[in-house]
């Protein structure tokens, strides 16, 4: 009986090892969605990292990745280069908002307006050198050029991590 209970267990913790998962995100290749697209991932060897970790900064950055006629993709990325984890609550599913502005200044998109949000307590908890990610979609906008406004609607946070980005529809 015994001998059976010691194949069993051993065959038990030989079938959980060995499992992954694949993103296509962990490549850094850009994801089409509607601004509905969150993740995290722990930056890989061999990828492109300028610098090392400093202490006490987490790293926000805002890009174009793609630019179609009459859409554009961009990315918000959250980097923790601080020694210790860090963990963002949040008192609803809003992770974010963002404004977009027209080349007057005057708001033209809000995020947070035709949206409807989950009303439960969550949280983004970001290791050593982690990133959270959001792409946004903005599009069926009139050509020209125009500014995003994003930032992070994390409770008890000194800082919105916000940032701007200037671009074009086409």
């Amino acid at each position: 009986m015994k001998k059976w209970l010691l194949i069993l267990s051993f065959t038990l913790l030989l079938g959980g090892c060995g499992t992954t998962e694949k993103n296509e995100a962990d490549k850094g290749e850009p994801v089409m969605g509607d601004g509905n697209k969150q993740e995290q991932h722990q930056d890989k060897p061999g990828r492109d990292h300028s610098g090392g970790i400093v202490a006490g900064a987490i790293e926000p950055k805002l890009s174009v990745m793609e630019q179609n006629t009459g859409s554009t993709l961009l990315r918000y990325e959250l980097k923790n280069q601080t020694e210790q984890i860090k963990t963002f609550e949040f008192t609803s599913g809003k992770k974010f908002d963002y404004i977009v502005k027209d080349e007057s200044g005057k708001k033209v998109y809000q995020y947070s307006h035709d949206h409807m949000f989950t009303q439960s307590l969550s949280k983004i908890t970001l290791k050593q050198g982690e990133t959270f990610t959001q792409d946004i979609m903005v599009k069926n906008l009139p050509a020209g050029t125009y500014t995003i406004e994003i930032w992070l609607t994390a409770k008890n946070e000194e800082n919105d991590y916000r940032q701007k980005k200037t671009f074009e529809i086409q």
